[in-house]
């Protein structure tokens, strides 16, 4: 098959609305500002782009995922077999690596739709030693990823459609791998084999945990600079590892802890919008936000904002 790349869209395919900044044109790298992502729901235009490698050229109709290693039954299976099993779909959190830098974010938060990894490699028939995935992809020079089966087995989606739309090439499609509650470093672009492994023959890197850190942000605070009013409406959202946010607090100054209003739940993968009234007055001020999970763990994350009066 063809691995021809595709180029980056051109001039004006990206809403300028969206100010979406490119970090680089090959492979495509897209950021976009914290003050636009202030949905429940990402729309796909305004989803971060992170790229190692140029795009493959890949149809559906060519597509083509092996499992092999350590099964019984090494098989291959093609787009159309995706939908011969039933259909999952869940909204879940999308954060990179780097998170968040100088008011741009690689975190988004879509539905994915798509058929559990489970159900193929329970027809490929996993042997007992088996205890690690290496997850391959399509390409001129080919991603890995290594997986605990476990993790692989419970959470593991191959995605081809997201908020209702077919999944397109610069975010992975035809096909991507889904790890919720894992780094989005480990959602496997354009994948291409999963190939089981026993403990002994797996990496070092394998025995990483990609889960995701208890965290959060705030869109409209991309600079740490308010003007004073009577009150003013922070609006963020929180995260943790597939285990669903609980609860944020609200703390000024070091002062006593605030609860602030949730928004909808969309699930465990999910993150979850908060908003918080706050009368600002002039000065620096410390803000911590207080995020809660469902498991009963929590986490704090700080910011200094200058509130000024011109």
């Amino acid at each position: 098959m063809s691995l021809d790349t595709i180029p980056l869209p051109k001039e004006g395919t990206l809403s300028k609305d969206y100010r979406m900044q490119v970090t680089c044109e090959e492979p495509p790298n897209l950021l976009p500002p914290l003050a636009i992502l202030d949905e429940a729901v990402t729309p796909v235009e305004r989803l971060f782009v992170c790229n190692h490698q140029p795009i493959p050229s890949l149809s559906r109709k060519h597509w083509e995922l092996t499992i092999d290693g350590l099964v019984r039954h090494p098989l291959t299976i093609g787009f159309s077999d995706l939908f011969r099993e039933p259909t999952s779909s869940f909204f879940a959190a999308l954060i990179g690596r780097s998170q968040i830098a100088e008011g741009y974010a690689s975190i988004a938060n879509v539905e994915w739709i798509g058929a559990p990894v489970a159900l193929f490699l329970e027809a490929a028939g996993m042997k007992p030693q088996a205890g690690f995935a290496a997850c391959w992809s399509y390409g001129p020079q080919p991603m890995v990823r290594y997986l605990p089966l476990s993790k692989l087995w419970q959470d593991g989606m191959l995605a081809y459609a997201i908020n209702g739309q077919p999944l397109p090439p610069l975010h992975g499609g035809p096909v991507r791998l889904i790890v919720p509650g894992w780094s989005s470093a480990y959602w496997l672009k354009w994948i291409a084999q999963i190939t089981l492994l026993s403990p002994e023959r797996a990496p070092a890197a394998a025995h990483v945990d990609g889960s995701l850190a208890i965290d959060c942000c705030l869109f409209n605070l991309p600079n740490g600079v308010l003007r004073p009013a009577r009150y003013t409406t922070l609006r963020g959202a929180a995260w943790s590892a597939a285990r669903g946010v609980a609860q944020v607090d609200i703390s000024i100054d070091e002062g006593p802890w605030q609860t602030a209003t949730l928004d909808q739940n969309l699930g465990p993968r999910a993150w979850r919008r908060f908003s918080f009234r706050w009368s600002a007055s002039s000065g620096t001020h410390l803000l911590a936000v207080r995020v809660s999970d469902n498991s009963g763990q929590s986490a704090v994350r700080r910011w200094q904002i200058d509130v000024r009066s011109s």
